[in-house]
């Protein structure tokens, strides 16, 4: 959650020299030679089965290509911390979508943990007007990136029975090579030529490829396999906090009292929407 954080520092550090679909893509090319090689040092590559490519494809669909997608352009048109919030609501709606997936059961405090953080949202993306201080196409694409989650989280735990994170994680970020390279030489093309190669660009996309594309993801799928998805996605609850923290120390954010209400507010109802409430017996 550490490095997640810290992405959407380095994301904005990008943003100054590359346009978003740029960044992913050599975001995940540097991913995937760092994969491969330390795969392959420890010897952790499997061989995937020509039967699990469909699945491979279909994750990859998900994680990176529509998350990043989502996120990039997201990240591009609101700030770090609203960023982060947006993020943070992933785990209230991973029991619907295992709901309708999975047939897994759902509590009266989901409902209620949604209602309270959608109005702790509110309280960080609204002026005192009630006019957005953020973005609506941002806020719109985060949307996409919190959607896309919801999938990949499914077929992750099928996938995890099957295969290491080492090989799951080396294999999604290769694939995502493909899925975006086509919209970038579409869209980005004439940018490619006129990029700025400069020390901060080259360290923050080493940043983004080595510790939030990569790291990141190993250490959250051995805790999803460890705990499972729901638990593990109780610690995204972290993200705001440290990403609050990091956007008021190196960009000087300004933080207004019912903004920081608001992100107690949604961390609240995160909270109630992942707690189990037991009722007592009668004897």
């Amino acid at each position: 959650m550490v490095f997640w954080s810290f992405s959407y520092i380095w994301i904005k550090e990008v943003y100054k020299y590359l346009n978003p679909l740029t960044t992913v893509l050599f975001r995940l090319i540097i991913s995937s030679v760092f994969l491969f090689a330390l795969t392959l040092i420890l010897k952790k590559l499997e061989k995937v089965k020509m039967r699990d490519i469909p699945q491979f494809l279909l994750l990859s669909f998900f994680q990176p290509f529509m998350y990043f997608l989502g996120e990039s352009y997201g990240i591009s048109l609101v700030s770090p911390t609203v960023a982060a919030i947006m993020i943070s609501t992933i785990p209230l709606f991973v029991p619907f979508s295992m709901y309708f997936l999975a047939k897994e059961p759902l509590g009266s405090n989901n409902f209620l943990g949604i209602i309270i953080s959608f109005f702790g949202v509110l309280m960080v993306v609204l002026n005192k007007d009630l006019t957005l201080a953020a973005s609506p196409v941002g806020l719109m694409f985060m949307g996409v990136a919190v959607c896309s989650v919801l999938g990949y989280s499914y077929l992750l735990q099928n996938i995890l029975k099957k295969y290491t994170a080492y090989t799951i994680v080396t294999v999604q970020n290769f694939i995502g090579i493909f899925y975006f390279l086509p919209l970038v030489l579409i869209i980005d093309y004439k940018d490619l030529a006129t990029i700025n190669w400069n020390a901060e660009l080259i360290l923050n996309l080493l940043a983004l490829a080595v510790f939030a594309s990569s790291l990141a993801y190993f250490l959250f799928m051995i805790g999803t396999k460890n705990i499972g998805v729901s638990k593990a996605t109780i610690f995204t609850y972290l993200i705001p906090i440290f990403t609050a923290l990091l956007s008021y120390l190196i960009f000087k954010e300004h933080f207004t009292l019912i903004k920081i209400a608001g992100i107690l507010v949604t961390l609240a109802g995160l909270f109630i929407g992942k707690a189990r409430f037991k009722r007592k017996k009668k004897i």
